[in-house]
């Protein structure tokens, strides 16, 4: 899929992020902010039932969106791209939040950026997400990352990790893993559970994933980056699950199998022109910091 831009922003959906009702104030703020260049802007159901507004079904909203928008914090951003996967259409993140790694824009910089919005001076950053395929249920995507242990705290898990081969035409085993949990990220997902596991950091359009494991068994087992493709079996003593974003959790019987693979249409994210990842790692995580002291 090519980034391309709206011909032209007219229309924009609004996503807030859940149990945060204090967020209807800045909302009433920037619907005036867009409304002031002609701009219409609706909200999503939930959203706008959180705030005592009048919404919309998600479907139809970002059917007839040129944009979304994702207000709050970094799962904001997750939860609408995951909702509105099938409709492409770009999302601009604004930090309604704390942290906000993903999420960059700040609402007192929402003003300056609208004119350059709506003239087209900014850019689209590519993020690739994960397609999740079950035999008994439907596809499930995931900007961020796939963690699967045990249902049963405290108890460890074991997961198998083919990749199919097309030299002979079968899977081939890559490794197994025994411990409290796998993590699958994506390059956007690199900078969030598996770095905290020791997992490295992926540059944001590279295409790839990195398998994490946490708390192995053995010693030996360490972080891996993969090529685009890899289909996994889940094996334990007692049934697993597979949390999707963190956010959603599917419950896999011993011996599944799921199919994890990216997506061949990325994720698109508006962002400010002078956006720098490498600024970002250095001012949220404190990335290569280094004090005068």
């Amino acid at each position: 899929m090519v980034n391309i831009k709206p011909n032209k922003i007219e229309r924009v959906g609004f996503f807030l992020r859940p149990n945060k009702p204090e967020l209807g104030n800045s909302f009433h703020i920037l619907r005036e902010l867009f409304e002031k260049y002609g701009v219409e802007v609706s909200i999503e159901s939930e959203s706008a039932k959180m705030i005592g507004e009048k919404g919309e079904e998600c479907s139809t909203l970002a059917k007839e969106s040129d944009i979304l928008i994702s207000f709050g914090g970094d799962g904001t951003l997750l939860s609408t791209a995951r909702k509105t996967f099938y409709y492409r259409k770009p999302i601009l993140p604004i930090n309604g939040g704390n942290l906000g790694f993903l999420v960059d824009l700040n609402i007192d910089e929402v003003e300056k950026f609208i004119p350059l919005l709506l003239k087209g001076e900014y850019f689209l950053e590519k993020r690739d997400a994960f397609k999740v395929d079950f035999k008994w249920r439907e596809s499930e995507f995931a900007l961020n990352d796939l963690f699967i242990t045990n249902t049963k705290r405290m108890k460890m898990t074991t997961v198998h990790v083919y990749r199919f081969d097309e030299r002979i035409g079968e899977k081939v085993l890559i490794n197994s893993y025994n411990g409290d949990a796998l993590i699958i990220s994506t390059p956007t997902g690199s900078t969030a559970y598996n770095l905290s596991s020791g997992g490295p950091i992926l540059y944001p359009e590279m295409v790839g994933y990195v398998l994490t494991p946490m708390a192995p068994h053995s010693l030996t087992q360490r972080p891996i980056v993969l090529p685009p493709s890899i289909e996994i079996c889940v094996s334990s003593g007692s049934d697993s699950i597979l949390a999707i974003d963190g956010q959603k959790n599917i419950k896999l019987e011993k011996e599944s199998f799921a199919k994890i693979s990216i997506h061949s249409d990325p994720i698109q994210i508006i962002r400010v022109k002078n956006y720098n990842f490498f600024n970002t790692l250095r001012k949220k995580l404190n990335w290569g910091y280094l004090t005068n002291s």
